[in-house]
């Protein structure tokens, strides 16, 4: 049975990035990967049923078990990403962690780690975003790849938040620190999303991408 997000499906270059993280790891190993703000599941259950070993951490707890979302059409019933694993079969393969990465970080280092959006949240602010790149970059393996996907200052209320910048600054950030080695960091035209759970109008986001890979402990 395959179930699906209600913030839809992954992009293309998600799946790009999950085959690179299979060319990246040892023959007969299962890839590890940690999922920074996960919600439910968008990006967690596409890995799994590739055989990714996954841990999954959000502070939703709607989104992680269930319960009731807005969107177009009003409340709307979310499954939650443990009901999701449970009804694909893939338990043994995913690990549900309800709360603040910054406050419990998991105890082990991954093969990837990847977060879309997630760090400039506003329930982020009272931590610097050095701060906040600092530790989720501290759960990758020496030679794993870290994938962010960060939110540009384009919408207004993004405009001047400290922990939105613009695109140099995580340019800056990887570059001067010796550990890591930028793969690219692509900064995407603005681009209309459609309504979805939470946002349920049509709205303006600007992207960019950033792919490391981390060269040393």
């Amino acid at each position: 049975m395959k179930t699906s997000s209600l913030w839809g499906t992954p992009q293309s270059r998600y799946y790009r990035l999950l085959q690179r993280i299979e060319e990246n790891t040892p023959a007969g190993q299962p890839p590890t990967m940690a999922v920074i703000g996960c919600a439910d599941g968008k990006y967690v259950l596409p890995a799994a049923r590739r055989g990714f070993k996954v841990w999954a951490i959000d502070i939703d707890e709607v989104a992680l078990f269930g319960g009731y979302k807005k969107d177009l059409t009003g409340e709307v019933l979310m499954p939650g990403l443990a009901s999701r694993v449970k009804a694909e079969g893939l338990e043994d393969l995913v690990e549900v962690v309800h709360g603040d990465f910054m406050a419990a970080p998991p105890q082990q280092k991954f093969d990837a780690v990847f977060t879309s959006g997630a760090l400039q949240y506003s329930n982020n602010l009272e931590h610097s975003l050095e701060q906040m790149v600092t530790e989720v970059g501290a759960c990758v393996k020496p030679g794993g790849l870290l994938y962010i996907d960060y939110m540009l200052p384009y919408e207004e209320k993004y405009q001047g938040r400290a922990i939105c910048p613009e695109a140099p600054w995580w340019k800056e950030y990887f570059t001067s620190r010796p550990v890591w080695e930028v793969k690219h960091n692509r900064v995407m035209p603005p681009t209309l999303d459609k309504a979805h759970v939470e946002y349920p109008v049509d709205h303006y986001h600007q992207w960019g991408h950033l792919l490391a890979r981390r060269t040393a402990a």
